[in-house]
């Protein structure tokens, strides 16, 4: 029990640090450019907070076993530096002793990442993707700044002089329909959702309206119109969410799929906790390879181990998504490759030790 709780601060304690400096790392990234979009599209400062805090969640089933395998790597190092594996065989407690006596943490972050994809995963996207329609699916011209075109979806462009409370003064916007292309000015333009969810645009004061047809002139109809006042019913437009849904699906949905787009979501949410494990393995890997290196040598070797393992995942997926990889091994190639490496590895190194031995 001693030596499992010095084991656990020794090793745990790297992991929690790496982990959390990923974490922040992240955070600031997300920050950074959510801010960024918020400028542009005057975002209100909460949904950008949201966005940014469900954003980091769904990085968890990576940063985790990332942090497993550099957290590892550094722990085992300065262990291994400090001889105490050594002093530990003598025990009796070898290096695969001492993952037995840390397995109950290995599996214990196995089955959180396993929470974290299965589960908050899609609650999570789904949330993400709520925020992210209910800031892009309307017009909202209390979100455009005076002085500025501003877009207010795939059909409008807003330029407004002034801005007094939600009224725009001395507007001219332009409209990208199906059946051509039209402008608007006025004195003054405000905006209503009606309960509906239709947006009523109500121009005021000199309005004038011009459209230029797709298709060509009509002699007989004016181009020009003129009113006093006008009012535009706008359908909020549906968000593309082609590549949105899957992410947003529950594990029992996904299992009923046979979509190469959704199988592709399936089966990375089934190999991320197993990553944990391999993660793992290959930590004690890279540190038994060359025992007596610097402990930059082994975190510059984990480093290079997971970018190669996650972007495989990565490159995997899509070509799952596109059904240029066929479902079976699929996603879980990546995995495999990664255990015929670490099983090589492992007997190179006994075969070694057998020889000087």
């Amino acid at each position: 029990m001693l030596i499992q709780r010095y084991l656990a601060k020794q090793l745990l304690g790297p992991v929690i640090g790496v982990f959390s400096f990923a974490v922040a790392v992240v955070a600031v990234f997300y920050m950074a450019q959510l801010l960024a979009w918020a400028a542009q599209e005057s975002w209100p400062v909460e949904a950008v907070l949201g966005m940014a805090g469900l954003r980091l969640v769904l990085y968890f089933d990576v940063l985790i076993p990332v942090s497993v395998l550099l957290g590892l790597v550094i722990g085992l190092g300065r262990v291994q530096q400090a001889h105490e594996l050594t002093a530990l065989a003598s025990a009796g407690v070898g290096q695969g002793g001492v993952f037995r006596l840390m397995g109950i943490w290995i599996l214990a972050l196995c089955a959180l990442v396993a929470l974290f994809s299965m589960v908050l995963r899609p609650w999570g996207y789904g949330q993400f993707y709520d925020i992210e329609a209910t800031l892009a699916e309307r017009l909202d011209i209390t979100r455009i700044e005076p002085g500025r075109f501003q877009v207010g979806d795939d059909e409008w462009l807003i330029y407004a002089k002034t801005k007094q409370d939600s009224k725009l003064s001395d507007v001219f916007v332009h409209q990208l329909r199906a059946s051509g292309r039209g402008v608007l000015t006025a004195n003054e333009m405000t905006q209503k959702l009606d309960e509906s969810g239709l947006i009523r645009l109500m121009f005021e004061g000199n309005v004038a309206s011009y459209t230029l047809p797709s298709t060509g002139l009509n002699p007989s109809q004016p181009l020009v119109s003129r009113f006093d006042r006008l009012e535009v019913l706008v359908e909020p437009q549906p968000v593309n969410a082609r590549d949105k849904i899957r992410r947003a699906m529950a594990m029992s949905d996904l299992w009923r799929t046979q979509r190469p787009i959704e199988l592709a979501e399936l089966q990375w949410r089934l190999v991320t906790p197993l990553s944990v494990l391999l993660m793992a393995w290959a930590a004690a890997g890279l540190v038994s390879q060359k025992p007596r290196a610097t402990r930059a040598v082994f975190v510059i070797s984990a480093l290079i181990v997971a970018t190669l393992y996650f972007s495989a995942l990565g490159v995997l997926v899509n070509w799952v998504e596109q059904s240029r990889l066929p479902p079976v091994p699929g996603v879980f190639l990546a995995p495999l490759v990664m255990v015929l490496a670490l099983l090589v590895h492992a007997g190179v190194s006994n075969r070694s030790w057998r020889i000087r031995r």
